[in-house]
């Protein structure tokens, strides 16, 4: 294992998967990121470093939320047995954010920071932290930051889950359109996790030809509720009131909750009102407005085709209808039917 030359610098997954590879190792990693399909290859990623023979003995993980931190540290001092390198993973270190602590088991912080000054060469002590932020004011964060391997990763861009998906279709043999790539981003919300779920379902179901179009994705990927929603709403704007009231029916079937599609509605309204009000960049209002910038991408594309007077009716009856889905036992869809009449009296005005 390498001293004090690795690489301190942040470094995304790609780049740390070509260092354990390659076994330019560091005695402690931090990474933080919220994507299960990430999270899962780094650990995978390091596993295999293990021999499985060997894991018994030189491989060992502890949850923040039950065990103390201290108990942790104490297994990454001691040597492996018959083996190269020990590894000890730390989950859910949430002391690294600006979480409040409330119970036990307590964490002595200022272990880590010794561990840090020496840490055991021959142990991998890997700190996953599974939040979008970090609490870099803390001073055990920053030491980390300083000190271990950094691997963050926040939003994907769009650039990014087409290089995964890419890539997994390169290592598997396949051929897929960027019209049926850009259908899969859209149908699983620009969810790395359900992307590769749903990308794993198509290769299975294009065996023998090994092409995916967009007619497969189209049908074969479950769509999600945000999905569902936008497709309604789309339905809605352009004035296609009964498809808008099937669709919102075929949520209710499906067993959506009336108050989960509402809440879904309306945040995807609130969002296009603030894109058609907003003269920020997309970078900007995706920021501004913590949200992925493919779905500002979007909203900009839909709201070009309306004033901001109709959107801006829409919401307002969105949310009287709201009010009246909590308020009344009325049947949800008969509100709904009522606002989509509302809705085509002011588009009329």
């Amino acid at each position: 294992m390498q001293g004090k030359d690795y690489e301190i610098m942040p470094l995304s997954v790609a780049q740390l998967e070509e260092q354990l590879q390659q076994h330019q190792l560091a005695p402690v990693y931090l990474i933080q990121g919220q994507d299960h399909y990430l999270l899962k290859q780094v650990r995978q990623a390091f596993l295999s470093l293990i021999d499985p023979a060997d894991r018994t003995l030189n491989f060992a993980q502890y949850d923040m939320r039950e065990a103390p931190l201290a108990t942790a540290l104490d297994d990454a001092r001691n040597v492996p047995f018959f083996g190269t390198y020990r590894l000890v993973m730390i989950d859910d270190a949430y002391f690294l954010t600006g979480e409040t602590q409330h119970s036990k088991p307590n964490h002595d912080l200022s272990q880590l920071l010794e561990y840090l000054s020496h840490p055991e060469p021959q142990t991998l002590l890997v700190l996953f932290a599974p939040y979008e932020k970090l609490d870099s004011r803390k001073k055990v964060t920053k030491q980390l930051k300083e000190r271990a391997v950094y691997v963050p990763f926040g939003k994907l861009t769009e650039r990014d889950l087409r290089q995964f998906v890419q890539a997994r279709l390169d290592k598997q043999g396949y051929n897929m359109s960027m019209e049926a790539q850009t259908a899969l981003l859209n149908l699983t919300n620009f969810s790395l996790t359900q992307i590769m779920a749903e990308l794993t379902k198509l290769m299975l179901y294009a065996e023998q030809s090994h092409t995916i179009d967009l007619q497969t994705v189209r049908d074969l990927v479950t769509k999600t509720l945000s999905q569902n929603v936008f497709d309604l709403i789309d339905q809605l704007l352009k004035q296609h009131l009964r498809q808008a009231v099937e669709l919102y029916h075929e949520l209710l079937i499906n067993g959506e909750e009336p108050l989960r599609i509402q809440a879904a509605i309306l945040s995807q309204f609130r969002l296009l009102v603030q894109v058609k009000a907003s003269t920020l960049s997309e970078q900007g209002l995706a920021k501004a407005l913590k949200v992925h910038p493919y779905r500002i991408k979007l909203a900009k594309q839909t709201v070009r085709r309306y004033r901001y007077a109709t959107l801006g009716r829409a919401y307002l009856g969105l949310i009287r209808l709201e009010e009246q889905l909590k308020s009344t036992q009325r049947d949800p869809e008969l509100l709904f039917e009522l606002f989509i009449l509302r809705y085509q009296a002011t588009v009329r005005e």
